[in-house]
């Protein structure tokens, strides 16, 4: 099940490597430099805007609002994943129903995703649906 890039997300991503690595020095990006470009993005680019033309302002309720509105498919991000939030009085309102789950190695100065592999992508998505409740026995 393979995703395919958004235009522009490749060159948006290419930009955030170089710029990291020119001021970091680094030879490697960490996920989480990625991930919290990736969210930081989404917000100033999808949510803000919204949440002052469409809804006055940028107060909690009016960015909530917002965020709601968001729709990017799948693959429209750095990340690879979509974004867009479950509604308010679904089980899991407020969660990103189109985040895409994965298992990583921190191996000293190599941090990498072990989970899930290219043989087994499509049962990542099938295990993002899956919730377990609170105080379950299936939490033990």
């Amino acid at each position: 099940m393979a995703t395919k890039t958004a235009p522009g997300v490749g060159e948006l991503t290419k930009i955030m490597v170089e710029r990291y690595k020119a001021k970091t020095g680094a030879t490697d990006v960490p996920p989480h430099c990625s991930m919290g470009f990736n969210q930081t993005w989404v917000l100033l680019n999808n949510v803000l805007p919204v949440a002052k033309e469409k809804y006055g302002g940028f107060d909690a309720e009016a960015v909530r609002k917002a965020a709601l509105d968001v729709d990017i498919r799948p693959g429209g991000t750095i990340q690879g994943y979509g974004v867009k939030f479950y509604r308010p009085g679904t089980q899991l309102s407020g969660q990103n129903e189109r985040s895409t789950p994965v298992v990583m190695q921190d191996a000293g100065e190599h941090i990498s995703v072990v989970w899930p592999t290219r043989s087994n992508l499509s049962l990542a998505y099938s295990v993002r649906s899956t919730t377990i409740a609170p105080g379950s026995a299936s939490r033990r």
